[in-house]
């Protein structure tokens, strides 16, 4: 199953890129990974995206993070857009948000049906023995 609209996925790539730079927070997924690296986790801490590339169905819109806010920090980081949250102010924020939710919801989707098709793995039944007769 396909995530992403490719020709959809990469106009709104391009469009990001036309825009750069962009102000945006970590989402829960991306706050769980800077917590699990002993970094700063709080949910207010301001990021500014600085590129945009489309890396397929596998990573979605991939963005470049670094912090606006300490010029002399050297950290990068990498994130999809769907663990971002962007500024509600930006003009494609709406456009963001869609393509979040739709592929959150796939992904979602393409999940379940991986764990329903687990749930559904039967082993062959054994072979029973036969017996001579009634009771035996």
């Amino acid at each position: 199953m396909r995530i992403d609209d490719y020709s959809a996925a990469k106009a709104l790539t391009e469009k990001l890129k036309e825009s750069l730079p962009i102000k945006a927070r970590a989402g829960k997924e991306f706050l769980k990974t800077l917590k699990q690296k002993g970094e700063d986790a709080d949910p207010d801490r301001e990021f500014e995206i600085d590129f945009v590339g489309y890396s397929g169905d596998e990573g979605g819109i991939m963005c470049g993070l670094k912090e606006p806010n300490n010029p002399e920090s050297k950290e990068r980081y990498v994130s999809s857009i769907t663990h971002l949250k962007i500024d509600p102010n930006h003009p494609l924020a709406s456009e963001v948000q869609a393509y979040q939710r739709q592929r959150i919801r796939k992904l979602m989707l393409q999940n379940e049906a991986g764990f329903a098709a687990e749930l559904m793995m039967i082993e062959p039944a054994k072979k029973k023995k036969r017996g001579k007769g009634f009771g035996n």
